[in-house]
């Protein structure tokens, strides 16, 4: 009679041990389903303040540590590649929480070229203004991309504005191009800003055709920008606004300059909205 309390008790020892590792199992298991789903949800983008220190490194890196991107090399091509990897890196959830997609419709020497895109501002909107950035050429386009898509987390703004970071493949009509490749179904565009680098002036420069005009009215002679900008007529309806390049001055006086367009862009892609 002794006996069995000691079997009854080595039992349960043996039970036990073979319960704990399936335990393990299944815990595993949840949390990798839960983790796969949560990856699903859309992110959200984090509130932060854009630093000068900020802007000098998406400027170093796009413009100094990256090379030159091409089509026709494959050295080119890897540069390609590592500008859509900081592009996924500097705007998505382990950074700045947004949701980078992506569009592959464009092929060249056998290989995908994808346009990345993420929607900040008001994100419910149906109604949609387009920032164009080019993947070629300077990279000060993309490093103010990086900067403004920062200082737009959590701000209210009149229209979804989506930050679109497209290939150098565009063909016909560019409005039609780029909305093919990051609308969505029931959403309409407002408007296409398109932003450039490399521009030899002095001063920041802003095209506009003449249905456009009358949305830069008082940007001008404002405070901010008195004697700081170039209006000039643009041969499309579009918008395009051309960025100075570093030129003489420091990387942290070009950061600077940057942060300092923010509330420009911002009111011009809100009144494109309207």
């Amino acid at each position: 009679m002794s006996e069995k309390p000691e079997k009854s008790k080595v039992s349960g020892i043996k039970v036990t041990l073979a319960v704990v590792p399936a335990l393990l199992v299944v815990s595993i298991i949840v949390a990798l389903y839960l983790g796969a789903n949560a990856d699903k949800e859309e992110s959200q983008p984090f509130e932060g303040e854009v630093t000068t220190q900020e802007m000098s490194g998406y400027l170093k890196n796009v413009n100094e540590v990256i090379g030159e991107r091409r089509i026709d090399t494959e050295e080119g091509q890897a540069c390609f590649r590592q500008l859509r990897a900081m592009i996924k890196g500097a705007l998505g959830p382990q950074n700045l929480g947004y949701e980078v997609l992506q569009t592959q419709l464009d092929t060249a020497n056998e290989l995908l070229w994808p346009t990345l895109w993420i929607t900040a501002g008001n994100r419910e909107s149906k109604e949609v203004v387009v920032m164009a950035i080019p993947q070629i050429g300077s990279g000060t386009p993309a490093a103010l991309g990086f900067g403004l898509a920062e200082y737009l987390a959590g701000m209210s703004t009149v229209a979804g504005i989506r930050i679109v970071f497209y290939p150098p493949l565009q063909e016909g009509d560019f409005e039609e191009w780029i909305w093919k490749r990051c609308g969505r179904e029931g959403e309409s565009l407002k408007g296409i800003l398109r932003v450039s680098g490399g521009d030899p002036m002095d001063r920041v420069t802003i095209l506009a055709g003449p249905a456009r005009s009358p949305l830069l009215q008082g940007i001008k002679d404002s405070k901010l920008w008195r004697g700081g900008l170039l209006l000039a007529p643009n041969p499309s309806q579009e918008i395009e606004v051309k960025l100075i390049e570093q030129g003489g001055i420091s990387r942290e006086e070009h950061a600077g300059r940057l942060i300092q367009l923010f509330p420009l862009m911002k009111t011009l892609l809100d009144r494109m909205a309207r």
